[in-house]
């Protein structure tokens, strides 16, 4: 039973190198694939699709985009759970300020802001800094429209496992059949790992 779990935009598979995520027996952490054009989320999961061998035996999640583009895998293919970390089954959920800001993806300066992201210095946001600064702009830039280009999947074949961060501002947390974090932000996968792999754990535990 393979379980394939994705990152966040403008993160990799570091996101989960906390000791926890490493505990649990079986998971595929993966990168986004190097880009090659992909302008829609659609496109992206049916490349993930492609190269992995993703079937319906699968269990398939992810962070913020991670989980979007895994729920894109899900309507796209059977699957056996999704795994949805600070993420959404809808552009609806994503926070309608950053809709306005997409517009501008084309023009952001985010090759800069990666070369600046890499030489800051934060505790907290050190992993996240250091991911941003080695993703692919032009992915990033892609996205960045992609995401509020989706029809989204608001109701997947199959069995939905969520966990959310309550004070999330990015993608609001869930009405219903979700885990909510309290005190926690978008952020959650790096900053709660410990309960986001024992959520992680218990989902794959439902199989």
């Amino acid at each position: 039973m393979p379980v394939l779990i994705l990152p966040g935009l403008g993160a990799s598979a570091l996101m989960y190198s906390a000791a926890p995520y490493q505990k649990i027996p079986g998971v595929i952490y993966l990168d986004w694939p190097p880009h090659r054009g992909e302008d829609s989320v659609s496109a992206v999961a049916e490349r993930i699709i492609r190269e992995q061998g993703v079937g319906p035996d699968w269990i398939v999640g992810g962070t913020s985009l991670g989980g979007i583009v895994a729920a894109e895998i899900a309507k796209q293919t059977s699957v056996r759970h999704l795994i949805l970390i600070s993420s959404a089954l809808s552009p609806a959920k994503i926070n309608p300020v950053l809709k306005s800001l997409s517009g501008y993806a084309e023009i952001a300066p985010v090759h800069l802001i990666q070369l600046i992201s890499g030489k800051l210095s934060l505790p907290f946001n050190n992993a996240l800094l250091s991911m941003f600064s080695a993703a692919e702009s032009q992915f990033i830039r892609a996205m960045c429209t992609a995401i509020f280009e989706w029809e989204g999947n608001v109701s997947p074949a199959c069995s939905v496992c969520r966990i959310h961060g309550a004070d999330d501002s990015i993608i609001y947390p869930p009405d219903h059949d979700a885990e909510i974090i309290p005190d926690a932000g978008h952020l959650l996968a790096l900053s709660h790992s410990r309960q986001v792999a024992e959520f992680i754990g218990d989902a794959i535990g439902l199989s």
